[in-house]
């Protein structure tokens, strides 16, 4: 066995635009049976016109008319932070009221985001983070009056908390991108050994094959811009430092030497201190 890495958008997109793979997941996860065919699943799904400014492009987007819900599934790309995904949330809400003239929504809508990697973000270092619009009376009672939710998964968080459904597929993300060819799954499911068999290795067409090197040299590319801009702000920030610990102690000195009731051209000309910031210091300022 050896499996092709999730963290590869090609490889996302092969294993959820399976409608048995989708209706499982989305069952472990939410709770909810979908009702749906391969018509009902778009890849890279895009709104014409374009809702607010910003052109977006959903990797999985599919659509239950019998339950009237919609499941977005988005994999996170290097450059993308969470922001952007409570964005692609909201346009796809704004898009299904564009529709009703009562400006319901018709659908529930619900964003599933997969992060493919360890974060340094603490509050996403979670499973399963879920975000969701919260109606409270003056009582305190919970009122489900906007039922949408946003999911960040992150497989690399699997703990005793995980729901066991759930922390199946995190974990084919993660052995699929550390342990590709010894995974360690829960093959007793038979739709874990579906996926599987969606992503192994040997399956991927050779116009597959290309995409992946393809996305995989862009991302390497984001990534390494990333790592020289965090280097360039650290040694910034280091810079920037001493040059505030230096002025302190030029000015530290300053007023020592003004205790001793030195002149004030003297000290600006022995500290470098501009003659008017040791006025202000001599005036018991700074």
């Amino acid at each position: 066995m050896h499996l092709a890495p999730l963290d590869n958008s090609v490889v996302f997109k092969k294993l959820f635009r399976d409608p048995a793979i989708v209706t499982a997941f989305v069952k472990d996860l939410i709770g909810v049976d979908l009702d749906i065919t391969a018509d009902n699943i778009e890849l890279e799904k895009q709104f014409v016109p374009t809702v607010g400014a910003v052109d977006i492009k959903i990797d999985i987007f599919v659509q239950d008319p019998k339950h009237r819900l919609v499941i977005e599934i988005q994999r996170q790309r290097y450059d993308y932070h969470a922001d952007r995904f409570l964005y692609y949330h909201d346009v796809a809400k704004v898009e299904l009221i564009r529709s009703y003239q009562d400006y319901r929504f018709g659908h529930t809508v619900y964003t599933i985001v997969w992060l493919p990697r360890r974060t340094r973000d603490p509050l996403l270092q979670h499973s399963i983070v879920t975000t969701s619009l919260c109606s409270i009376t003056e009582a305190g009672e919970h009122l489900p009056i906007y039922p949408h939710r946003l999911y960040f998964l992150n497989p690399f968080y699997v703990n005793e908390h995980t729901p066991a459904g759930v922390a199946d597929w995190l974990r084919l993300a993660a052995e699929s991108i550390t342990n590709p060819q010894h995974p360690t799954l829960n093959l007793e499911r038979p739709i874990l050994e579906r996926a599987t068999q969606l992503i192994m290795e040997d399956g991927i067409t050779p116009q597959e094959r290309t995409q992946m090197f393809e996305e995989t040299g862009y991302e390497n590319h984001l990534q390494l811009r990333y790592a020289e801009g965090r280097k360039a702000g650290l040694e910034t920030g280091r810079q920037e430092g001493m040059q505030v610990g230096q002025q302190k102690e030029r000015r530290d000195i300053a007023r020592a030497m003004l205790a001793q009731g030195m002149e004030p051209p003297l000290i600006a000309q022995v500290t470098g201190l501009p003659p008017d910031e040791v006025a202000e210091l001599a005036r018991g300022g700074g």
